[in-house]
């Protein structure tokens, strides 16, 4: 966790001054639209030979594979504690502790720590823990909202790795995929955590990659890759618009990339990567694989 945070703060030195952070937050898991892309300018194209500057070092924000986000001068990640893990919000400017949740779950899992980057939308932060404890938290001060449990509630089935989302907030609804029978995917009132619907017709076992959401055919769609495929939900209703099989082996991790009708996912343990093309005829979608590679280059 530590090297994560401080590998952070070094190429945010690259920033020029530490206030142009705040103008370009970085409210969630691969930034503002999900995609990887940043909207900052005049980052240095290599580091100095003598290295970036060091701002500052924080302790005590536990164990885990948690990623930050930052949004108006605070940091955000989660981490394990002694006894229970936890969100934590830091002063982006220094590194200082301004609060530290209330228990979000027990420690551990197959690989000890937390794993999922914490979401931020409209004063609140949207956080999962590694055995399915979902939470919702005022940034303010960490207060929790409400609370929910992806297994119990909702019948889920993660992989053995436990859960490592990223939630995605849209439109009012909270979106993670709890995996499993009753249906892979839910969408959660972002205000109540109610549950808003269940993908019945998508069923698969949850894994480890995190749901994007795009607009393409006139329909705004929840995109997400399993162990066993990738599929395109509608967003108003779960409903399975497209969906083709594609296999992982042991763990898949990597969040889709879609554009203008063109997916892109990849996996480790010698599967490779994948092309699809989703195409639709008025409201009927189909996905066909183009192509697939050991090689990305």
């Amino acid at each position: 966790m530590m090297k994560i945070i401080r590998l952070f703060l070094l190429l945010l030195s690259f920033l020029g001054f530490v206030q142009s952070i705040f103008a370009a937050d970085w409210p969630q898991w691969r930034g503002p639209d999900r995609n990887g892309v940043s909207a900052e300018t005049g980052i240095l194209d290599e580091w100095p030979e003598e290295g970036p500057e060091l701002l500052w070092k924080s302790t005590g924000v536990g164990e885990g594979f948690s990623s930050v986000i930052v949004v108006s001068g605070r940091l955000y990640t989660m981490g394990d504690g002694k006894e229970s893990s936890h969100v934590h919000c830091l002063n982006a400017k220094d590194g200082k502790a301004i609060w530290t949740s209330k228990a979000i779950g027990k420690t551990g899992g197959n690989y000890k720590g937390t794993r999922c980057t914490p979401t931020f939308d409209d004063g609140h932060i949207f956080a999962l823990g590694q055995f399915g404890d979902m939470v919702c938290l005022r940034a303010e001060d960490g207060s929790e909202v409400w609370r929910k449990s992806l297994t119990k509630d909702f019948d889920g089935r993660g992989g053995g790795w436990n859960y490592t989302e990223s939630p995605l907030v849209d439109n009012g609804k909270v979106m993670v995929t709890p995996g499993g029978k009753k249906g892979a995917v839910v969408a959660l009132d972002k205000k109540t955590g109610d549950l808003l619907w269940q993908s019945k017709d998508f069923t698969d076992r949850a894994q480890y990659s995190s749901l994007i959401v795009r607009e393409f055919g006139g329909k705004r769609q929840y995109i997400q890759l399993t162990g066993d495929s990738v599929v395109g939900l509608d967003a108003g209703s779960g409903d399975l618009l497209w969906q083709a099989p594609r296999k992982g082996r042991t763990a898949t991790i990597s969040t889709p990339i879609f554009h203008e009708g063109h997916v892109f996912v990849s996996s480790a343990y010698g599967v490779g990567c994948n092309g699809f093309k989703v195409t639709h005829e008025g409201s009927t979608f189909s996905a066909k694989e183009t192509y697939t590679n050991k090689s990305i280059a």
